[in-house]
């Protein structure tokens, strides 16, 4: 499991505008560049906060990862 590399794309899409923007219109372009398992990559993929919380990230930074996730398919 590449739980610090899920961290990783959250911490990154939370200061970076242009990371946030690549990950709304080219999520599995960018996603692709990570070394996450196919759980970590459906939990984000979906904004499945649960998921990511279960998987060990942070409640906060799964939250976070929710949000993001959520807008990019509303």
């Amino acid at each position: 499991m590449s739980m610090a590399v899920l961290k990783e794309v959250v911490f990154v899409a939370m200061g970076n505008e242009v990371f946030r923007r690549r990950l709304a219109f080219e999520p599995d372009e960018v996603l692709g560049y990570f070394d996450l398992s196919k759980e970590e990559l459906s939990a984000l993929r979906l904004g499945d906060k649960e998921k990511m919380v279960a998987l060990g990230l942070d409640e906060n930074l799964a939250e976070y990862g929710r949000l993001l996730f959520s807008k990019r398919r509303s």
